[in-house]
C-alpha cells in the first residue's frame, strides 16, 4: 500500500511548490492508515522529491530549492505547551497527584523559571490548572471529568454474557481493539448483545442500557456470528457518538436503513469477490493457470464469492463444492449433537475430513488447489502426509492462521491489524468515512 501511494503520487501532474493533499485526505483516498500514509510521504521526502513545513503540510520540490514558505517559528510558550499536552496526554501526570515540583518541571522542559511560572499562571487563568499554595500545581477535577473517554466494543454474548472466540481471526480482532485503546489511552468497555434476549450485558453478567455510558465517545462493533444483524444493529440506533462496525455478513445485507445513519461506517475484509481475485491475481503471477478450488462450506455466500474472485481473475477453475455446510461452527453443531462436549473439536474435524476425502477423491492434480479457508487446506496436507493423495499440489489457503505457519503453505491474510485501525479511525468526530462501507483489502504471505 506504501508503494502504491508513492507510485499514485509521483504519476499525478505537479508543479514545485504545490501543496499535497493532506494526510487525511489521502489516508481517505487510498483507505489506509495514517501509519502507511506518513511512511509514503516520508519516503518521497527522503528522495527529495516533496518537502515539508510544519503545520503547512507537504509540498512539491526541495526545500533548499523553493523558498516561497517560511517555516512556521514557535514561540517558546508555544513549544511548552505542546509537550507538557503530548505529556499529559501520555499519561505522564497522574491525575489523583500534584505536578511535579516547579524544579522538576523546570528539569523536564530546560526553560526558564520565569518562561515556566508564566505558562503555569496562563493555564491556571484557563481552568486547565489549580494550584495549592504558591508553587504546586494540579490538573483541574472539572477538566478531569470532562475528558474521560470510553469507547464500547461491542460482541454477541450468551445469556450470562459470557463471550467465547470461536475463530482464530477473531481473537486477533479482540486484542488488537483492547491494544488500539491501550495505545490510544481509551477506557474500552466490553459489553454484549444476547440475541435471544434482546439484552446487554457487561461483562459481570448484568443486565444493562447503553444510554448509562455518558462518557462513551464511539463504539466497535461485531457482527460476527451474529445471525440476525439487522435488529441487532436496530437496538444501537439511538446512539449519537460514532460507530464503526465489522460487518461480517453479505454485501447485499447492508441495509439502506443503515446507510442513513450519519455516525456509522461498515468495514468488510472477507466477503465479495476481492480475496479471491487477489488470489487469482497472485497465482498467475507465479505462472499457475489452472486450479482446482476445494470448499465444504459453499452453502455460504463467502465460499462463492471466492470461487467468482478467482474466476474472475481469469484463472481457469475447477469447483469441488459441497453446498451442505455453511462453514465450520455447522460441523461443531453436528458433533455437539453426537457425543460428549470435551471432544466436539476432534469429531468436528473427523467429521470435515471424511467430507473432504469424498469431495477430493476425483480432484486431479493441477498446478495448485486453493481451499476455502487454512482449516481445509491443513486437513488437505495431513491426507497427503497419510498418503491419501497420491501426488500433492501447491496447497494455498484463506486466513494466514498458525496452521500455515506451522505446515507452511501460502496463504491469503485478511489484515485485521489495517482493519481495526480504521474502526478507530473513523471513531474521530471529523472522519470522512461515514455512512458507507469501507473494503480492507488483504495480500498474499509466502511461507
Amino acid at each position: 500500500m506504501k508503494q502504491i501511494i508513492v507510485e499514485t503520487l509521483l504519476n499525478q501532474k505537479h508543479r514545485t511548490g504545490e501543496q499535497l493533499p493532506s494526510v487525511r485526505q489521502l489516508m481517505t483516498s487510498f483507505k489506509a492508515s495514517s501509519g502507511t500514509v506518513q511512511r509514503a510521504l516520508k519516503e518521497l521526502c527522503s528522495q527529495g522529491v516533496i518537502f515539508s513545513i510544519p503545520s503547512k503540510g507537504y509540498f512539491w520540490g526541495n526545500r533548499t530549492a523553493f523558498s516561497n514558505h517560511p517555516p512556521v517559528i514557535q514561540s517558546p510558550i508555544e513549544l511548552l505547551h505542546n509537550r507538557f499536552m503530548l505529556d499529559w496526554r501520555s499519561g505522564a501526570f497522574s491525575h489523583d497527584r500534584t505536578l511535579p515540583s516547579l524544579k522538576e518541571l523546570k528539569a523536564r522542559y530546560h526553560v526558564s523559571s520565569s518562561l515556566l511560572l508564566k505558562y503555569l499562571s496562563q493555564e491556571l487563568q484557563s481552568g486547565f490548572l489549580g494550584r495549592i499554595g504558591k508553587s504546586r500545581f494540579f490538573i483541574n477535577s472539572t477538566f478531569q471529568q470532562e475528558t474521560k473517554t470510553e469507547v464500547l466494543l461491542i460482541t454477541r454474548c450468551t445469556q450470562w454474557g459470557a463471550f467465547a472466540p470461536e475463530s482464530e481471526r477473531e481473537v486477533d480482532f479482540i486484542r488488537l481493539v483492547y491494544r488500539g485503546a491501550a495505545s490510544r489511552r481509551l477506557k474500552l468497555r466490553l459489553l454484549g448483545y444476547n440475541e435471544e434476549t434482546n439484552q446487554w450485558i457487561d461483562r459481570n453478567g448484568v443486565v444493562c442500557h447503553l444510554e448509562e455510558r455518558k462518557n462513551t465517545i464511539g463504539a466497535i462493533v461485531s457482527t460476527l456470528l451474529i445471525q440476525k444483524p439487522k435488529p441487532f444493529l436496530s437496538a444501537l440506533s439511538h446512539l449519537s457518538v460514532p460507530v464503526s462496525i465489522w460487518w461480517e455478513h453479505p454485501q447485499e445485507g447492508f441495509h439502506s436503513l443503515f446507510k442513513k445513519q450519519p455516525l456509522w461506517t461498515f468495514f468488510n475484509s472477507t466477503f465479495g469477490s476481492v480475496p479471491g481475485r487477489m488470489m487469482g491475481r497472485f497465482l498467475l503471477e507465479k505462472g499457475i493457470q489452472k486450479v482446482v478450488y476445494i470448499s465444504p462450506y459453499h452453502a455460504s455466500s463467502w465460499s462463492q464469492d471466492r470461487l467468482t474472485g478467482l474466476q474472475e481473475s481469469g484463472l481457469v477453475v475447477l469447483p469441488f463444492t459441497d453446498s451442505t455446510n455453511a462453514s465450520p461452527w455447522d460441523y461443531r453443531e453436528r458433533a455437539r449433537q453426537n457425543g460428549p462436549k470435551n471432544t466436539v473439536e476432534l469429531r468436528a474435524r473427523d467429521l470435515l475430513r471424511q467430507r473432504l476425502k469424498k469431495m477430493i477423491s476425483k480432484a486431479p492434480t493441477t498446478e495448485a488447489w486453493v481451499c476455502v479457508n487454512d482449516g481445509v487446506a491443513a486437513i488437505i496436507m495431513e491426507l497427503f502426509e497419510q498418503k491419501k493423495i497420491n501426488k500433492k499440489p501447491y496447497i494455498i489457503g484463506f486466513d494466514n492462521s498458525s496452521e500455515s505457519y506451522l505446515l507452511q503453505f501460502d496463504s491469503y491474510d485478511f489484515n485485521t491489524e489495517a482493519l481495526v485501525l480504521q474502526m478507530f479511525y473513523h471513531l474521530n468526530s471529523d472522519s470522512l468515512l461515514a455512512s458507507h462501507l469501507v473494503e480492507i483489502p488483504g495480500s498474499l504471505v509466502e511461507k
